[in-house]
C-alpha cells in the first residue's frame, strides 16, 4: 500500500499519462484508418466502374437489348466487385440493373426499381450531370455505405451522359475490422498500463524517498539540530537541493555556534566589570573602607570599571551597526600621509613613556601628498585600533613601524597598503587564523585591558570601505596590513 501522498500522486500521474496517450493514439488511429481504408476501397472500385461505363457506351450502338447481355455478364461477375453492389441507370435516372453479391441476374423491373435505394438518389443525380462521385453515406437504418459513381457517355470519355454506373459498398466490413482493431488496441493499452505500474512506482519512489529525507532534515534543523543532513547522492535538481540544504545546515550550525560564543563572551566581558563595581560598592556601603585614601581608591576603581563597561557597550553597538550594513561610509579624497602623521603625533608620547620607538615611513617616492579616495575618519579609526593593539603587545625597548606603499597606482583607481608592525612576542600560528574574531584574545584568561572587539571592528570598517585587512607574524614581528 502506497502511504505517501506524493508517491501516490506521481504514480497516478504517470499511469494517467500512459492511459491518456493510449486512448488518444487509439482514437486518432481508428479515425484515420477508417478514412484511409474507405479511400483505398474507393480507388479500387473507381477503375472497375470506368471499365463498365466504357462497355455500356460501346453496347449503345447495338441498342439496350444487347446491353442486357452485358448486364447478365456483369451480374455473373459480381464476385469481382470487391463485395460491392452494382447499380446502372439510364440518362433519365431510371435503374436498369442492380447486382448484389451472391444474387442472380435482374433487369429493369419494379423490384429492381425498389432496390435502388433513395440513399444514392442525390449521388446518381450528380453523376448524370457529368461528375464522378466518391463519398460515404448512411441509410435510413444508420448503416454506413461507400458510394462510387462514374457517368456513361455516348462516345467513350466524350459525348453526352447517357447513364450512370454506381457502386455501393457497406462499411460493415470496415467497421468490423476496426472493431477488432479497437479491441486489440484496448488490450495492448491495458497491458502497457499494467507493465508501467512497477517502473512508475520505482521512479516515483526514487523521487519521493530523497524528498522525505530532506523533509526530516528540515524538521531537525527547525528544531535546532544542524547536524542533520539531507540525502545528496541523487543526480540533477534533487541532488543539488540536498547539497544546498546541507550547506545551509553547515552554515547555520556555524552561525548558531558563533551566536552562542558571542553571548557567552558578552556575558563574560560584562560580568567582570559589573562584579567588580558591585563588590566595591558593597564594600563602601558596609563601611569597610575606613580611611579617605581607601575610599578614594574604591571610587576611582568604580569609575575605571564603569568606563570599561561603557567602552564595551559602545564597541558592541559599533560592531553591530557595521555588520548590519546600515552604517553609511561617505568617501572623499584626502592625503593618507597626513592621517599617518596625526596618528604618529597622537601615540608618540605614549610610546616614549613605555620605552617604545615609533617610526613612520612615508610612501615610496616623493614627499608630495598621496591622495586616496575613502573615509578619512574611518581610516584613522582603523589606525587607532591597530596602534592601541601594537602598544599593548610591544615590550619596553621594542619598535612600532607605521608605513604605507602603493599596491597599484592609487590615482589610476588602484589601492594603497597601510601597515602597522611591532616587535615583541608576535602572533602564534594557533592564534593567527582567529585574530579578527570577536572577543578573541591571545590571552586566554581574557585579563587584558582591551574588549576583544577592536580588531573585529577594524575588519568590518575596512570591508565596508571596499578594502582588505590581514595579519602576519614572523621573527617576533606582528604586521597588520589594510588597503584603501
Amino acid at each position: 500500500m502506497i502511504r505517501s501522498v506524493l508517491l501516490r500522486r506521481i504514480v497516478l500521474l504517470i499511469l494517467a499519462a500512459v492511459l491518456l496517450s493510449g486512448l488518444l493514439s487509439s482514437g486518432i488511429y481508428i479515425v484515420v484508418s477508417q478514412k484511409m481504408y474507405a479511400n483505398m476501397r474507393a480507388q479500387e472500385l473507381k477503375p472497375i466502374a470506368q471499365t463498365i461505363a466504357g462497355m455500356l457506351s460501346e453496347a449503345r450502338r447495338f441498342g439496350y437489348a444487347n446491353g442486357y447481355g452485358v448486364f447478365a455478364l456483369l451480374d455473373r461477375e459480381n464476385k469481382s466487385f470487391l463485395g460491392a453492389s452494382l447499380h446502372i441507370y439510364d440518362e433519365a435516372g431510371n435503374p436498369l440493373l442492380v447486382s448484389q453479391p451472391g444474387t442472380g441476374p435482374r433487369e429493369n423491373t419494379d423490384e429492381t426499381a425498389a432496390i435502388a435505394d433513395a440513399m444514392i438518389a442525390e449521388d446518381v443525380k450528380r453523376v448524370l450531370e457529368g461528375s464522378e462521385v466518391s463519398v460515404a453515406r448512411r441509410d435510413a437504418l444508420s448503416e454506413s455505405y461507400l458510394v462510387v459513381g462514374v457517368p456513361i457517355r455516348s462516345d467513350g470519355d466524350k459525348g453526352d451522359v447517357i447513364g450512370a454506373v454506381v457502386f455501393t459498398k457497406s462499411m460493415r466490413e470496415i467497421n468490423d475490422t476496426l472493431g477488432s482493431l479497437r479491441i486489440t488496441l484496448l488490450i495492448s493499452m491495458l497491458i502497457a498500463f499494467l507493465i508501467m505500474l512497477i517502473p512508475a512506482y520505482l521512479l516515483a519512489r526514487r523521487i519521493v524517498v530523497p524528498i522525505r529525507g530532506m523533509r526530516e532534515a528540515a524538521h531537525a534543523m527547525a528544531g535546532g539540530d544542524f547536524s542533520a543532513r539531507a540525502p545528496e547522492t541523487q543526480k540533477g535538481e534533487l541532488g543539488e537541493l540536498g547539497r544546498s540544504m546541507n550547506y545551509f545546515a553547515e552554515e547555520s550550525g556555524k552561525l548558531e555556534q558563533t551566536r552562542r560564543d558571542y553571548v557567552a563572551n558578552v556575558s563574560h566581558e560584562l560580568r567582570m566589570p559589573i562584579a567588580s563595581i558591585r563588590a566595591m560598592g558593597e564594600t563602601l556601603r558596609d563601611g569597610m573602607a575606613k580611611t579617605d585614601e581607601k575610599k578614594e581608591l574604591f571610587y576611582n576603581n568604580i569609575v575605571r570599571e564603569s568606563l570599561r563597561l561603557s567602552r564595551l557597550v559602545d564597541d558592541l553597538l559599533e560592531l553591530s551597526r557595521l555588520q548590519s550594513g546600515t552604517e553609511v561610509m561617505e568617501k572623499s579624497s584626502f592625503d593618507v600621509r597626513e592621517v599617518m602623521r596625526n596618528i604618529a603625533d597622537m601615540y608618540g608620547h605614549i610610546a616614549a613613556q613605555s620605552g617604545i620607538t615609533l617610526d613612520i615611513t612615508p610612501p615610496e617616492g616623493s614627499e608630495a601628498a598621496l591622495p586616496v579616495y575613502s573615509n578619512p575618519d574611518r581610516v584613522e579609526q582603523v589606525l587607532v585600533i591597530l596602534m592601541d593593539n601594537a602598544i599593548r603587545h610591544t615590550p619596553g625597548g621594542g619598535r612600532i613601524t607605521l608605513s604605507s606603499s602603493p599596491v597599484t597606482p592609487p590615482g589610476a583607481g588602484g589601492t594603497l597598503a597601510v601597515r602597522v608592525a611591532n616587535t615583541g612576542e608576535g602572533i602564534s600560528a594557533e592564534d593567527l587564523p582567529h585574530i579578527f574574531e570577536r572577543f578573541y584574545k591571545a590571552d586566554k584568561s581574557h585579563s587584558g585591558s582591551g574588549t576583544g572587539l577592536g580588531l573585529s571592528i577594524a575588519r568590518e570598517i575596512v570591508r565596508a570601505l571596499g578594502g582588505t585587512i590581514r595579519a602576519e607574524s614572523g621573527d617576533g614581528v606582528a604586521t597588520f596590513t589594510f588597503t584603501v
